[in-house]
């Protein structure tokens, strides 16, 4: 995957799709998968505002159920059966346990009991078109209190508690390359994709019809023209502002705000099981549990903790994690479980990310998200030829929405002269039969050369495209050595990112290719080596170099800030 300017401004293209978050990659690789001669462009980084700002959830849809969306709870579960088909390696079933408490109706096991075996019913056959066994969803199961509190010592504490149901969600190794491997797999489909490339304006053909774009090269602020029979709007957040750029385009409806959810990557409190809680925060709905959930999720020898619910109203691009979010949220913790005993000092990262809001009053203590999504034909809708705009609200949910979009398109354009469903292709390092043979096999091939550990970090990251990571280390075996101890990312991974997957900045590696820092600062001697490797390869000076170290650095200023607010 190569960043192409000139193949963007050269071409005549079928649709050119604005936004390179979850939705808009989806969105690329249908389109690709179709015939379609797609162009992508994306403002920041490849997934890098929303859809890497999640708890990494391909969920069953089962949040639906109080809202009474029960053909929302069905499309979700058959989106995270396609995900488990097309991206095996990246994908995981996570038992979460759901506590059950005596003396409260909607909180007590019969009530609980109800809502799966509704939850289990919607979903009935989806199972079987899983191609992969080990990939199934298991039958959720219910625990007594003795074995639960023997088990989880730290529920013990939970007042009323009755026992607790276990059921299985699947959880992603990494929403970050989810996203880029919808595009990798676009871009070997013909598609051309580019970073920190803005769309500034729309193109257009006698005084109405959209003919393509006015983009920016973020890095030079070259500006140059994408020409295209539709252009699709699928910036995420920024829909409305870049509507806006046309008063003439309307949304079936416009976000009455914003809402920001802050995640925490912690120390590990379980390591096995995902747990669920209720939060003093309300939610809106027919029936409830009580409150607002919050899920703590183990996630790379770390548990990863969201989300919360807070209006925003700044600018979007200005959206951050502030030592109130991270404090406010260390106290509702601590509240809805006791011996948690969470503190600054356990906060290794934190992220936020938005959440459009199509409610018409706005509570601030209140979760509002519906799920809802929206495909616009500005042509129909509003007059204006050659433009649609593709609202999508859910990780989940973003290739069924990105494939009912490219229908639509496809109708719009007319014949094309192939069609491979995006339901099915295996994604870009999915391509296996099964998962667990294939491990097996991968750590015979290179048992000899690598440990264990980061041969099922590889793989479980790269999936079959591991191998192509490894070869790096043919000509240079130190790049097969770890970047530092106790972390499996090894240098050979920093060195592929910048020549094969488009990564510009340190950034780009460290946070989104490899997303190892993540997990919390890695310690400025192993960032000094990667941003070395990363200088070799995309041709540095030493003072670029160092900047690109200081904007890394700044994404760890607040939990630093909040350890030393600790101390004193």
């Amino acid at each position: 995957m190569k960043r192409d300017l000139k193949a963007l401004q050269q071409e005549m293209f079928d649709v050119v799709i604005i936004g390179g978050g979850i939705t808009g990659a989806c969105l690329c690789h249908d389109a690709a998968l179709r015939g379609m001669r797609v162009a992508l462009v994306e403002k920041g980084d490849f997934g890098g505002f929303t859809s890497s700002a999640s708890s990494k959830l391909i969920h069953g849809g089962i949040r639906y159920l109080p809202t009474g969306q029960f053909w929302k709870v069905r499309e979700s579960s058959e989106e995270r059966a396609v995900f488990h088909n097309i991206a095996p390696h990246l994908t995981r079933m996570l038992p979460f346990v759901v506590p059950t408490f005596s003396g409260g109706l909607m909180k007590g096991r019969a009530a609980l009991m109800a809502g799966l075996l509704l939850y289990e019913a919607i979903g009935w056959g989806l199972n079987e078109r899983i191609r992969d066994p080990s990939k199934k969803v298991p039958n959720s199961r219910f625990v007594g209190k003795h074995e639960l509190t023997s088990r989880f010592p730290l529920l013990g504490r939970l007042e009323g508690l009755s026992g607790a149901y276990v059921l299985y969600e699947s959880h992603m190794m990494s929403s970050e390359r989810m996203t880029l491997a919808f595009l990798k797999t676009a871009c070997r489909n013909g598609a051309v994709a580019a970073n920190y490339v803005r769309a500034v304006d729309f193109l257009r053909a006698n005084g109405k019809a959209v003919v393509g774009v006015v983009a920016e090269d973020v890095p030079t602020g070259q500006r140059f023209e994408i020409h295209g029979r539709i252009v699709a709007n699928a910036a995420g957040p920024h829909i409305p502002f870049i509507n806006d750029l046309l008063p003439e385009l309307r949304l079936k409806k416009r976000p009455s705000g914003y809402s920001k959810g802050v995640h925490l990557v912690t120390r590990q409190i379980l390591p096995d099981h995902a747990l669920t809680l209720t939060t003093r925060k309300k939610i809106e709905g027919v029936i409830t549990r009580g409150g607002r959930h919050v899920f703590i999720i183990p996630w790379r020898h770390r548990s990863l903790i969201g989300t919360t619910d807070v209006p925003f109203s700044g600018n979007l691009d200005d959206v951050r994690v502030t030592e109130a979010d991270i404090l406010d949220f260390i106290d509702d913790l601590n509240a809805c479980l006791p011996g948690l005993d969470l503190c600054a000092q356990d906060i290794h990262y934190a992220w936020a990310g938005l959440y459009p809001l199509m409610v018409r009053e706005i509570k601030p203590d209140t979760y509002q998200g519906t799920g809802e999504y929206q495909i616009v034909d500005h042509e129909k809708q509003d007059g204006i030829q050659g433009i649609v705009t593709v609202f999508g609200a859910k990780y989940t949910t973003a290739r069924r929405v990105a494939e009912k979009a490219a229908e639509r398109i496809s109708a719009k354009i007319g014949k094309l002269k192939r069609f491979r469903t995006s339901r099915s292709v295996p994604l870009a390092g999915g391509d296996m039969g099964d998962v667990n043979q294939t491990r097996r096999h991968v750590q015979r091939l290179y048992g000899d050369r690598l440990e264990p550990e980061i041969i099922d970090h590889l793989f479980f990251l790269y999936g079959t495209e591991m191998h192509d990571v490894i070869r790096y280390g043919a000509k240079n075996p130190m790049l097969l050595e770890r970047l530092c101890d106790g972390l499996p990312t090894i240098g050979a991974e920093v060195v592929y990112a910048a020549d094969q997957e488009m990564a510009l900045t340190l950034s780009d590696i460290v946070f989104r290719r490899t997303d190892w820092v993540t997990a919390g600062h890695p310690g400025k001697e192993a960032l000094e080596r990667a941003a070395d490797l990363a200088k070799r390869c995309l041709g540095w000076d030493e003072a670029r170099m160092k900047a690109e170290m200081v904007r890394v650095e700044k994404a760890f200023e607040v939990i630093r800030s909040i350890r030393k607010e600790e101390l004193r």
